[in-house]
């Protein structure tokens, strides 16, 4: 019989039983414009065809409306081991540049390589989990200089947090201060 472990201790091992890594949060890169409510907003677990069949309505949807107040737009909010995370949310312009996108719902879709591919979110996943050489999305300015060293140039894309660091064979783009994308270095030129 076991006995009582420590709280700690019983966390460390539920969360490697589970084999949820940890949670990779996309940037969105939209321009001033903020998310609210993804903690409140009420959690669904979707099949892969209910996922693709919702992300379908709700770009069409947003093809529709996307100048109207009230829009309501699909975002690819973020992946662990498990699970894919996408989330509806409602666009409100305000008084604030940008605006805010409230989201009133998230989902949960088991991870599957045919279905990431369908979901269109599997060259992002790979930028976290495969990288280029040793840089991966989600790394720090700090962490990829540390393995690349100094880029060729640095181009600042207007907003705070957004530029590209161009090296010979490798553009990182940065999105909210960290690494968002990994491409070719003709991809990021003006």
């Amino acid at each position: 019989m076991l006995k009582r472990l420590p709280a700690a201790l019983a966390f460390a091992l539920c969360a490697c039983a589970s084999g949820s890594g940890r949670m990779h949060e996309i940037p969105k890169g939209l321009v001033h414009v903020t998310f609210r409510g993804f903690e409140s907003a009420p959690r669904e677990t979707l099949s892969g065809r209910e996922a693709i069949d919702l992300q379908n309505k709700a770009r069409e949807e947003m093809q529709r409306t996307i100048r109207d107040d009230g829009h309501v737009a699909w975002f690819f909010h973020g992946f662990d081991d498990d699970d894919l995370v996408f989330i509806l949310a409602r666009w409100d312009p305000g008084e604030r540049i940008g605006g805010t996108y409230e989201v009133f719902a998230r989902y949960h879709v088991s991870r599957g390589r045919r279905l990431e591919r369908l979901l269109g979110v599997a060259d992002e996943i790979a930028e976290y989990e495969k990288g280029v050489g040793k840089v991966r999305a989600g790394m720090s300015l700090a962490d990829v200089e540390a393995l690349r060293g100094k880029p060729e140039r640095l181009v600042e894309l207007g907003p705070v947090g957004a530029f590209d660091l161009i090296y010979p064979d490798l553009c990182v783009r940065f999105l909210e201060g960290r690494a968002a994308h990994l491409w070719s270095p003709e991809r990021c030129q003006p």
